[in-house]
């Protein structure tokens, strides 16, 4: 830092003390956190255990009001507006705020809410088409699947020689690979039907290669076709206030290490609410190894969001379902005897059996043409993918 205009050298051996967090220093935004939090704690709202960036507010046992904080952008919601008029009011006495009204943008996230039918839109189109734009793809012809089902994406085809590295470089042109891929990856929080193709792309981004990069730019591609379709939540199915999820994986998907794909979805009352797509630590033996690694991560996910939604007044009332289309890793986890199938796999993936046994969790068997998280495990024909695309709730705007 320099010494501000107007105020006296003192010498090297005097040292300047900050009163104050200034904008941009390395503890800023721990100063600011901690600002924020002391004063909601005030206000009387408690951080919620599974999320750092919720904070909920109650009276006599009742909700009055969910706040979700991203740096200084925070939305609020509550079943009585005149609880939202109080906080901003007690807020503006701490801070400078702006009152932008109701929901409408989130971090790049349009907010759209049909009140008639009881559902939210999330939609990004406008931050996909400054993407286009800002890698010049504004020509590009339109595909209807993200990624084609025989890719063959390996690290062979990375460059190795120098002549390589330049012929990628002439056909990149202006286009950061990197920065493609985190585009693409922002892109995600809307778009679970890309979450496979783009985890896979971005596992060359140390050393990417012209056909890396083409299979890329063609999710770009694909997101321009669909610009319009939206991540739709609400009450799409009649029935329980139920969490339901969706496990699977893909054995040795990957013919340069061996490993496979971890894949899961959960979704309440119908709407897709926590995705993954991830390729394993460890080289699995066998499919039913692959698919029990895939649970194990499934499993972390729907204890986190059994914490969450009893956070939220909304706790299970029974086992979560997980759906899977494997009978022997069914078999596995339910068996709590050692066996020589499994006494190699990793203790930290047996706790499985602990909260079946516990009755948290419960594993139902689907034919695999009903897998709804094969579309995170694998490039599917477009038949197949539109199908899960729609199941997930990635829907055209009327």
């Amino acid at each position: 830092m320099t010494i501000p205009e107007g105020v006296e050298n003192s010498g090297s051996s005097y040292y300047w003390k900050l009163k104050k967090a200034l904008y941009g220093l390395k503890q800023a935004g721990r100063q600011w956190k901690k600002r924020l939090h002391e004063v909601l704690i005030k206000f009387g709202f408690i951080r919620a255990f599974a999320d750092d960036c919720l904070y909920i507010k109650r009276h006599e046992g009742n909700i009055t009001l969910l706040i979700l904080v991203y740096v200084d952008d925070i939305a609020i919601t509550g079943p009585d507006g005149c609880h939202i008029i109080s906080f901003k009011s007690f807020l503006g006495e701490d801070f400078e705020i702006t009152n932008l009204g109701k929901l409408k943008h989130m971090l790049g996230v349009l907010v759209t809410r049909d009140r008639s039918r009881r559902l939210i839109y999330l939609n990004q189109s406008a931050y996909i088409q400054h993407t286009i734009t800002r890698f010049g793809l504004e020509n590009s012809t339109l595909v209807s699947i993200p990624l084609a089902v025989k890719h063959d994406l390996t690290l062979s085809q990375s460059p190795t020689t120098e002549a390589e590295k330049r012929a990628f470089e002439d056909y990149a042109g202006d286009i950061h690979y990197l920065s493609l891929v985190g585009s693409l990856l922002f892109a995600t929080q809307t778009r679970p039907d890309i979450q496979f193709a783009v985890g896979l792309v971005a596992q060359f981004s140390n050393n990417p290669g012209i056909a890396h990069l083409e299979a890329a730019k063609c999710i770009l591609y694909y997101l321009k076709s669909t610009v319009d379709y939206n991540l739709v939540l609400g009450k799409r199915e009649k029935g329980k206030f139920d969490l339901v999820g969706w496990s699977d994986s893909n054995w040795a998907q990957d013919r340069g290490d061996c490993r496979s794909t971890s894949g899961f979805v959960f979704d309440v009352a119908g709407s897709s609410i926590s995705w993954s797509s991830k390729k394993q630590a460890t080289v699995a033996t066998s499919s039913v190894e692959a698919e029990y690694v895939a649970l194990a991560n499934a499993t972390k996910e729907a204890i986190w969001l059994h914490t969450l939604l009893t956070e939220l007044d909304f706790p299970p009332t029974t086992a979560t379902m997980i759906h899977a289309d494997n009978q022997g890793y069914i078999a596995l986890a339910n068996n709590l005897v050692s066996n020589s199938r499994a006494k190699h796999i990793d203790i930290r993936h047996h706790f499985i059996r602990e909260h079946i046994e516990r009755r948290k969790i419960r594993l139902n068997y689907v034919f695999t043409k009903d897998m709804l998280a094969d579309v995170f495990t694998k490039a599917l024909p477009r038949e197949a993918f539109e199908r899960f695309r729609n199941l997930l709730g990635i829907l055209p705007s009327d």
